[in-house]
């Protein structure tokens, strides 16, 4: 397949990107993403012990994952992180090359970055995020459809809806997030404008992540109706349908004036923990795309990355041959 100014600008072989998953981005996940041919990305918290320094547990990463590939790698930053000040430092410290930013305005901390080298992608849901992360001088966005595990835009854009409007409105590069989880879904982000992908459920359902296994089990186990989403119209999350998941969805609506800060109480650090590191699914919160259905093995990262593009070669020399 023809390399894209996407493969050019993270220096990458493939324009396939592991997203940054909250506390199971581990670095052997990333490293093996990157060795493969992708771009690996650190979470900004991943594996980060209860009560732990963030910013020290970052650092250390980083040279973790330096010590396991000599290719580049990247990391997720959640720009509303209470030490977001410090995370950004250890990335420029620690010369980080690329940096992607998710959940707060990229008019913040984008300029900062880029004037120490660091390349910034910006997560956005909607046409006008897109247009307004360009004009802040993003180098790429993430078009992140509604099919996308965790915390969702409040438009509900899927990503056939929104992929090729992005596409259309922006000179930067595109790269498709939510509902892809084969080279079936690689190839239609591409037609639909993307110049990449970026995985995120298919990713944690790997031998090198550091999610639970009773986590990676029921991802499994999963079908089309595999997730459920919770606190629409306040902070609409789509989570991994267990225990923990349908109590909260089928719970007491709180209050207007209240829902906010009750949607936010319930979906945080701690209960991604119980779910995703102690695999405590009765009480904890899993993150996970909608199209988990299509995950029926626990493969390598490498494999993934090799079922994708291998893959995605065949589907298009089938093309051709119309």
């Amino acid at each position: 397949m023809k390399k894209s100014h996407l493969c050019s600008l993270l220096s990458i072989e493939h324009p396939i990107i592991q997203a940054g998953l909250p506390l199971v981005s581990n670095p052997e996940l990333v490293a093996a993403v990157s060795n493969a041919g992708g771009m690996g990305m650190l979470g900004h918290n991943a594996v980060l012990p209860e009560g732990g320094d963030i910013a020290k547990n970052l650092r250390e990463n980083i040279r973790r994952v330096r010590h396991l590939t000599d290719k580049p790698f990247g990391v997720s930053l959640f720009l509303g992180n209470e030490s977001i000040q410090e995370l950004v430092e250890a990335v420029i410290e620690e010369v980080v090359k690329v940096v992607v930013t998710y959940g707060g305005s990229p008019a913040i901390y984008t300029g900062h970055l880029k004037e120490n080298s660091v390349a910034v992608i910006h997560h956005v849901g909607t046409v006008r995020h897109a247009r307004g992360a360009e004009a802040q001088g993003v180098d790429a966005v993430i078009a992140d459809g509604n099919e996308g595990g965790g915390r969702r835009a409040y438009d509900e854009l899927p990503s056939m809806v929104l992929i090729p409007q992005v596409a259309d409105a922006v000179s930067v590069p595109v790269i498709a997030n939510a509902g892809i989880m084969d080279a079936r879904g690689y190839v239609a982000a591409l037609a639909l404008g993307a110049e990449g992908v970026q995985l995120e459920a298919r990713f944690i359902a790997t031998k090198e992540c550091a999610a639970h296994p009773k986590v990676k089990e029921a991802i499994l186990s999963a079908i089309d109706t595999g997730t459920v989403v919770v606190g629409r119209y306040h902070i609409p999350m789509r989570l991994l349908r267990a225990p923990g998941s349908l109590k909260l969805r089928n719970g007491a609506c709180p209050p207007p004036d209240q829902a906010r800060t009750v949607w936010e109480s319930h979906f945080n650090t701690r209960t991604q923990r119980l779910a995703m590191i102690e695999g405590d699914l009765e009480n904890g919160l899993a993150s996970c795309d909608a199209a988990v259905g299509l995950i029926c093995d626990i493969v390598s990262a490498g494999e993934v990355v090799e079922g994708l593009v291998n893959g995605a070669a065949e589907i298009i020399a089938q093309f051709k041959d119309l």
